[in-house]
């Protein structure tokens, strides 16, 4: 869950076989009582072996990450 952050807030990276999403709003304005915290963030998962990461979706604060597993031909029995 990503709530409060764009899609331009966010960034998706992989880097050697690790998943890095971190975000980072810019907000000068001032505020009595802030419910969502805007403050920055960095999330790394690792990847299995022949993971790829397909596509990536904000929805309602909300982000979806799409992996899909290919197998070489190969590794496969």
């Amino acid at each position: 869950a990503v709530a409060g952050f764009a899609e331009s807030d966010l960034t998706i990276q992989v880097e050697n076989d690790s998943l890095v999403v971190s975000g980072e709003r810019e907000d000068t304005r001032a505020y009595a009582h802030r419910g969502i915290s805007s403050r920055k963030f960095s999330r790394s998962f690792r990847l299995a072996e022949h993971v790829v990461v397909n596509s990536a979706e904000l929805t309602n604060g909300i982000l979806v990450i799409n992996v899909e597993k290919i197998i070489p031909e190969e590794k496969k029995p």
